[in-house]
């Protein structure tokens, strides 16, 4: 047997092994950091006749505004120059800010263009995209991001710090037309400038273009960065030159909604409940740094529906947030940093969140809660950012249970040019105790994060968290060092015992963890042309007891993953993982006794090419599963007809033998299939149909969107969740209609 020792000098060796290719390829990037002299430049032109939204870019204002051309190739494979050419114009009102692009491209028919379906915040990489990218902000680290198809539909990103913290969820009052010829395709944006922020008085912009061809695997971009970052890292950036803004200005819009709602419970009766509601948001600008937002009688009847997990581990599981509201501006509240690896990084996986917005408006059992109402405020400049948010959740049943009020302060500022430092606190005050932590909750961090140098990224975070039955903290650190083909970092985190953020989320109590990686990816070149790499990963994360150090669990991972030109890929692994609980556990529900479980697990992960009409991917493992045995079989189909309809299916089975003390053999699935139709980006009908044997539930979540005008919608939704087997909960269904409207005051 591998003891612990042992296993600890392994992983590390294979770890130095791994990451021996980048000494020489860290000696240099493949496209240095430019100069100031060496940035590029474009010229932006104010409009002296009329722009019209349609794709086509046939005004007179288009046709003299100097073209941001020669591109060059980034991904896979830096290059100076792309056979796809793009020409990219920018104009500017004083209303708004527009932005034509031409993207040459003999793409012929509809089915040559790779669109997986038409959604919004759709994925890039698996899309023919056109982006841009802007710093309005001067401060090198704020990004506002837009990107288009070339059947119009829409995705807009924050990002900060290169990446380190992004948000595809966040979505801006924006407007794009597409045409297509024989030649290539058009994409005209109209931006309003109250959609973004920008430094008063600021002349000149950080901006960058982006292009992903996807059936050539080939993005471009017009500032070249190395293929291991995005044009999200500014410091590569061009420079938009002769850009007016207009000054700060009185800028305040309402967010309003109306809906009703049928509801059949079958735990209270055979009839439907209708019921109406209304409220909204107020959304104020003092200024073109601050925003002020205050809501009323908050509602997420049209979020997106959790995708459903079996969880095989022992640790909780960290969703997403869904709400619009809470997606907006939430960098400003959000401590640590997402990722510090380049493209090939794998995810931390020990979460700790001081604050996590999906506490409020959820009950102590899990179940929502409505909210009431609230106010926040963001902030930012060059140099400082702060953002506030305080939150009224209201309760259930006659004792009101659960009602109470949130609120969190959070402050940044930049130190030098590469360091930000920031705190928060965070309080959760309830009305009555619901639990032995009692009635209130406050929360502190600090936090911070630097570039060392353009390839290496350092990050730390401490918290604290103080209840009725005391005080714990918690810590977090990264290291990453990344070049175009290879990756090494370093992580690790600690909660003790009684670090209970119920403002926040912690992926378990009472644990270190310490974690590091390494890949390289070798590029075959002519030897294997259709090959883009051959990519290695070494993978360790190990779990001990904070208190006497003791090994509680770990595991090393080998894994080699095998990426071809198409955007195919497979990539087979195996696991020795250790499993040394002190005392007796539950893993699914089943009770596994104290002491040394190691085991060996295999597997292999594929998939075809993710843009064509026809996508699968999954994944097939094998192994021991503590003190039994587990088979898991992942498969996931996509089949676009055309970017007009989309059918989407995901299957998983995991079959355990004679796990625990009990001796216990079951099987669970999980299936999800989904249809969504589309009349064009802004009209859609979904359904999406979740069925899982372990809690023994099936759910239909349907949905009819239409976005009338920007960020104004016309909702129905029919939910209907239902037991399936043996279970024992009680059929509950819904009929939601809801409209929406954004209009600037």
């Amino acid at each position: 047997m591998l003891n612990r020792p042992t296993f600890v000098r392994a992983a590390f060796r294979l770890l130095a092994l791994g990451a021996l290719p980048l000494a020489a390829a860290a000696q240099q990037l493949q496209v240095p950091v430019p100069t100031p002299e060496q940035r590029r430049h474009m010229a932006a032109r104010r409009v002296t006749g009329r722009i019209i939204v349609d794709g086509r870019l046939d005004e007179p204002d288009w046709l003299r505004a100097a073209p941001a051309t020669d591109f060059a190739k980034v991904r896979p494979d830096f290059a100076e120059h792309t056979p796809y050419e793009s020409e990219v114009r920018i104009l500017f009102t004083d209303e708004a800010l527009y932005v034509g692009a031409y993207n040459r491209d003999s793409i012929g028919t509809l089915d040559q263009l790779r669109l997986p379906d038409l959604r919004r915040d759709f994925f890039p990489t698996d899309n023919d995209v056109f982006a841009v990218t802007f710093g309005p902000m001067g401060d090198g680290r704020t990004v506002f991001a837009m990107q288009v198809t070339p059947l119009g539909s829409q995705s807009d990103v924050q990002a900060f710090d290169g990446g380190a913290n992004y948000s595809f969820s966040w979505d801006t009052r924006w407007r794009v037309r597409t045409t297509r010829s024989d030649s290539g395709w058009v994409a005209e944006l109209e931006i309003p400038w109250t959609s973004i922020r920008y430094a008063p008085g600021a002349t000149s912009w950080d901006i960058n273009f982006t292009r992903n061809t996807r059936r050539a695997l080939h993005w471009s971009a017009w500032a070249p960065f190395p293929n291991q970052f995005s044009s999200w890292r500014l410091d590569y950036a061009g420079i938009l030159d002769s850009i007016q803004p207009p000054p700060p200005r009185t800028n305040v819009r309402s967010r309003l909604y109306g809906l009703t709602e049928s509801v059949r419970d079958g735990a209270i009766g055979p009839d439907y409940s209708t019921n109406g509601d209304v409220g909204g948001e107020l959304i104020w600008a003092p200024t073109a740094n601050s925003v002020l937002e205050a809501t009323l009688n908050t509602d997420f009847a049209q979020a997106d529906v959790d995708r459903q997990v079996v969880n095989l581990t022992r640790f909780s599981v960290f969703f997403p947030e869904q709400r619009q509201f809470f997606l907006e501006n939430a960098d400003l509240l959000s401590v640590g940093s997402q990722s510090l690896g380049g493209q090939v990084a794998p995810p931390v996986p020990f979460v700790v969140q001081p604050f996590f917005t999906r506490r409020i408006g959820l009950g102590a059992d899990g179940t929502p809660r409505p909210i009431d109402g609230g106010a926040r405020y963001g902030y930012r400049s060059g140099r400082f950012a702060a953002g506030a948010l305080a939150m009224r959740q209201g309760g259930v049943g006659p004792s009101a249970s659960d009602a109470g009020t949130f609120g969190v302060m959070r402050a940044s500022g930049f130190i030098g040019q590469s360091t930000r430092v920031g705190g928060l606190v965070a309080i959760r005050d309830l009305d009555d105790a619901v639990g032995p932590e009692g009635t209130r909750n406050v929360v502190t961090a600090i936090d911070t994060y630097a570039r060392l140098s353009p390839q290496t990224q350092v990050a730390a975070m401490l918290s604290t968290s103080s209840t009725n039955v005391g005080t714990g903290t918690a810590a977090t650190y990264g290291l990453g060092w990344n070049t175009p083909n290879a990756s090494v970092g370093f992580n690790g985190a600690y909660a003790s015992p009684t670090y209970a953020p119920t403002t926040g989320f912690v992926s378990r109590p009472d644990v270190l963890f310490t974690g590091a990686y390494a890949s390289n990816a070798f590029r075959p070149g002519t030897r294997m042309p259709r090959t883009v790499w051959i990519r290695p990963l070494v993978m360790v994360n190990l779990y001990h007891d904070p208190g006497d150090r003791r090994f509680d669990e770990g595991a090393i991972g080998l894994f080699a993953e095998i990426l071809r030109s198409t955007g195919a890929a497979i990539a087979p692994y195996v696991s020795r993982e250790l499993q040394r609980p002190e005392a007796a556990i539950t893993v699914s529900g089943v009770p596994v006794a104290a002491g040394e479980h190691d085991h060996w697990r295999y597997g292999l992960d594929l998939r075809t090419d993710q843009s064509a009409q026809l996508a699968i991917g999954g994944g097939v493992s094998s192994g021991e599963f503590f003190d039994g045995r587990l088979d898991r079989l992942f498969l996931s189909a996509r089949w676009s007809p055309s970017p007009y309809v989309s059918a989407r299916a995901n299957y998983e089975v995991n079959r355990i033998e004679s796990l625990g003390t009990v001796d216990s053999s079951f099987v669970t699935h999980l299936a999800g299939p989904e249809l969504r139709v589309f009349l064009n980006p802004r009209v859609q009908w979904s359904a999406f149909y979740q069925y899982n044997t372990a809690v023994e539930q099936g759910s239909l979540n349907a949905r009819f969107s239409w976005e009338y005008a920007p960020l104004s919608y016309l909702y129905v939704v029919w939910n209907d969740r239902q037991p399936v087997l043996d279970g024992t909960s009680t059929r509950v269904r819904s009929l939601i209609v809801k409209l929406s409207w954004l209009r600037q005051l």
